[in-house]
């Protein structure tokens, strides 16, 4: 009869062991790679909406500038 126990108590400890591996090698295949692909995207679509930003005020904020510099030029 103890020996039927132990051989039982072993099985469960094989399949607990099994279980957990089973739960590690899943978190690390979906678990973290989704957060990296997250954060992949939103770095994307932060420099999208800042080079639109740049293109589209670009060209104002520069003439702005270029106008200052030459209302303060020393006229000769």
């Amino acid at each position: 009869m103890e020996r039927q126990l132990s051989a039982l108590y072993a099985a469960i400890d094989d399949m607990a062991c099994q279980m957990a591996a089973r739960v590690q090698a899943w978190r690390l295949l979906h678990g973290e790679g989704q957060g990296l692909v997250e954060y992949s995207l939103l770095l994307a679509l932060i420099a999208l909406v800042v080079i639109g930003i740049i293109s589209v005020m670009g060209n104002t904020v520069s003439s702005l500038w270029y106008q200052r510099i030459i209302d303060s030029w020393p006229s000769s």
